[in-house]
């Protein structure tokens, strides 16, 4: 994106909400050398990060006047549009927001920005503000590869796991959505259930540490297969079937059960897989459940 403006402006980039996760941004920005501004709704959240290098505006206009790069972090959408609402000139400016939302949020973003000339890109956050600034920093971007071209260090400092995924605006979304709670928050309510009733029937909790790490990397591999098959369309399998796992489910429900415990995480693994056995698919490999994942199965 050709930017004329570019060497009038005064900070590379500017974080508008200055929360745990704006301020781990601003202090990372500030500690890999980029002359970084921040504004915060709250005024004292933003003069907090003076100590680390960051300098704190009052005025949203000025933000955007005197910055390259806006990276949005407050609470919603409709927040941070409400945040830069009273910035009237985007010259040279381009706007990352990198809030919680949904797909449907981020393509409306996008048409918002639009509509007022401001080139947009749509970002998600994939890791926890402790990790900004570490080999575990992971911050996803999709949209507009002219905006990536020219902030690329900018938006690459949080973390090497930090990248543009799509030209598509709502990829990084779908990722978070999918990721960090379709897989993520949904695996570890599973284990915390599975975890508790392995250490209620006395369990050594060392034992179960060791056999838990080798679960996760077998569980690492098979994440691969699994999207393999489903892209493929191809479940014939010489391991184990979906009914197999289906009769385990099942007895190990009873047996959680049986012990007091709810079990609503396998409940509903053994409803899907009663499910995928239902639609004939219990002879196919485990993958096969794909199947019926969609709410037209």
């Amino acid at each position: 994106m050709s930017d004329t403006t570019a060497g009038t402006k005064t900070y590379d980039v500017a974080v508008v909400g200055c929360g745990l996760l704006g301020s781990a941004l601003a202090r990372n920005f500030a500690a890999q050398g980029l002359k970084t501004a921040a504004w915060n709704r709250t005024p004292a959240k933003a003069k907090a990060l003076a100590g680390d290098g960051v300098s704190a505006l009052h005025d949203i206009d000025e933000v955007v006047r005197s910055s390259r790069l806006v990276v949005a972090v407050t609470s919603t959408y409709a927040t941070t549009r409400e945040a830069i609402a009273g910035a009237a000139d985007w010259t040279g400016t381009a706007l990352v927001n990198v809030g919680t939302g949904t797909p449907i949020e981020a393509e409306e973003m996008k048409a918002w920005a639009e509509e007022r000339g401001v080139p947009y890109l749509d970002g998600a956050v994939l890791c926890y503000p402790q990790q900004i600034g570490t080999e575990g920093g992971m911050v996803l971007y999709s949209g507009s590869p002219e905006i990536w071209a020219e902030h690329e260090r900018t938006l690459t400092a949080p973390g090497p796991y930090s990248t543009r995924v799509s030209d598509d605006v709502k990829a990084a979304s779908v990722l978070d959505a999918a990721i960090i709670a379709g897989f993520y928050s949904a695996a570890l309510s599973a284990y915390v259930e599975a975890s508790t009733y392995a250490l209620d029937q006395g369990v050594d909790p060392e034992t179960l540490n060791a056999i838990s790490e080798l679960a996760f990397q077998t569980l690492a591999a098979t994440a691969k297969e699994a999207v393999g098959a489903i892209v493929s369309d191809q479940h014939t399998t010489d391991v184990a079937t979906l009914g197999v796992y289906a009769a385990g489910c099942r007895a190990a429900l009873g047996t959680m059960q049986s012990a007091g415990h709810k079990a609503r995480l396998l409940t509903a693994a053994v409803q899907n897989l009663a499910e995928a056995e239902k639609a004939g698919l219990g002879e196919l490999g485990f993958f096969a459940s794909t199947k019926v994942a969609r709410a037209d199965a």
